[in-house]
């Protein structure tokens, strides 16, 4: 065991307080927060779980996030940080799920949750349609609590596995109505839509029938990050009708911001919630729209949200420094899009100043851009792309965006991505729009953590969980 120095405590009201900065993406109260002591017997018993996810995840965008950070604040990211000072354990997993070596998210986590590999687009049902225990129920019948906190619909697929089954991961509404019959004490993020008898496809009220059970429900920034001395022990925080919207819209629009929080703000919440519990708790946190940039190929928009989910580790480091019988995992589910900085210019001099310069340039996701240009006439939308992405829309490019428009889905933002052309401008490349099948990054620290070897399956993450939190 490496016996590394401590920084002094931080008092449970401290670590609240400190939320109020969680939302700044590169606030120095986040940066550096102390070397960690390894607790690597594979024998000793967690409390408590802490399992963060950046769903997406290449390589490339790890990297990204670190360069650019660098540029901006002068200092590493989190992840980085913690393998410069060899204080974790380090390993490369393997993502594949039953029927294909390129996973989707619903397959990997029910992996996770279950140590069973299933088919993809299946959320915790076997290949031959039996029903498989989601990790909730044995977490919960251990005395501990819960929690699910994420950036995309909270009944979305990596949550979702957590706790909930269902043979079609679409089947968001059932999977809302599952957490509350299962009693799943925390969830935080998007997807109003899956709770509101105004779109539910059963017109059932299913926020009311939460606020019946006990839950406090929230619905703005605001409300979580000022609940008062007196915590609920059950929340419901539900800040955006589907997913919530990109870090870098958040950053950008002053009405985001106020209505949406920041990850690292849902997490602390979480995190003070079910401390309550004197036997512990699992909480699994996920920087869902990570995948969501490397689906639409969209660099901005992935660089940003994967810095706002390495303020989490920080959160994590704080919390474990207090709490040292908590086991913390860092990791992704499966690549997504393929990106990659590639060299410019003539012996590649001209990669750092076109990578930078052109990340600083981007204002907007081209989400954001095409949730908006039905309610702009073309001088003004034509400015706004100016101003957020740098591109000019001459006559040729409108005649371009009203067939866009015309077709609906993803049309703008899919032109939108072609105008802007990420590698000419910050020398960023995708291999598709499509999840990945490359070996992903993981990282432990905590009680258990040593039994997670150098290479590992997915599956093999369910024993180390529950050997760490002796479950039976």
């Amino acid at each position: 065991m490496k016996n590394i120095h401590h920084p002094a405590p931080i008092s449970r009201r401290g670590f609240l307080s400190a939320s109020a900065t969680a939302g700044l993406l590169w606030s120095p109260a986040l940066a550096g927060c102390g070397s960690l002591e390894i607790r690597g017997d594979e024998g000793e018993e967690a409390r408590s779980v802490i399992f963060l996810v950046a769903d997406g995840m290449n390589t490339g965008t790890w990297t990204l996030a670190d360069y650019y950070l660098q540029h901006r604040s002068k200092q590493r990211t989190e992840w980085v940080q913690l393998y410069q000072q060899n204080a974790v354990t380090r390993a490369l997993m393997e993502t594949c799920s039953a029927n294909s070596r390129v996973t989707d998210s619903a397959a990997a986590a029910s992996a996770w949750s279950t140590g069973i590999r299933i088919d993809n687009g299946a959320i915790n049902f076997a290949p031959d349609g039996s029903e498989l225990e989601p990790i909730h129920r044995r977490v919960q019948q251990s005395g501990r609590s819960t929690g699910l906190v994420t950036t995309t619909r909270i009944t979305h697929a990596t949550p979702a596995a957590f706790a909930a089954n269902v043979k079609v991961r679409g089947e968001e509404d059932t999977i809302a109505r599952q957490y509350l019959e299962r009693e799943v004490d925390v969830l935080l993020g998007g997807g109003e839509k899956n709770f509101s008898a105004l779109t539910r496809a059963d017109g059932i009220d299913l926020k009311q029938q939460y606020q019946a059970a006990g839950y406090q429900l929230l619905q703005s920034r605001d409300q979580l990050l000022n609940m008062g001395e007196e915590r609920a022990k059950r929340l419901l925080g539900l800040f955006w009708p589907s997913h919530l919207p990109y870090s870098i819209d958040r950053n950008q629009q002053p009405e985001i911001a106020q209505q949406v929080p920041t990850l690292a703000e849902m997490m602390r919440r979480a995190l003070s919630t079910l401390e309550q519990n004197r036997h512990g708790f699992l909480l699994q946190v996920e920087g869902g729209r990570v995948d969501h940039g490397g689906h639409g190929n969209d660099v901005g928009a992935i660089v940003h949200d994967q810095l706002a989910f390495d303020e989490c580790i920080a959160v994590a480091r704080e919390y474990s420094q207090q709490h040292p019988e908590t086991l913390v995992i860092v990791t992704t589910d499966h690549g997504c899009g393929g990106c990659q900085l590639n060299g410019v210019g003539s012996g590649y001099r001209d990669t750092d100043q076109t990578f930078f310069a052109g990340i600083d340039a981007i204002g907007a996701s081209y989400e954001y851009l095409q949730s908006v240009v039905s309610s702009m006439d073309a001088d003004q939308f034509k400015a706004l792309v100016q101003q957020r992405l740098q591109v000019e829309i001459d006559d040729k490019r409108q005649q371009q965006l009203v067939v866009a428009r015309a077709k609906g889905g993803y049309a703008v933002a899919n032109l939108l991505r072609s105008w802007h052309d990420s590698y000419a401008r910050t020398g960023v490349n995708w291999t598709s729009g499509n999840h990945t099948g490359e070996f992903v990054e993981l990282c432990a620290w905590g009680p258990g953590s040593a039994a997670i070897g150098q290479w590992i399956r997915n599956t093999d993450l369910h024993p180390v969980i529950g050997r760490a939190l002796q479950l039976s």
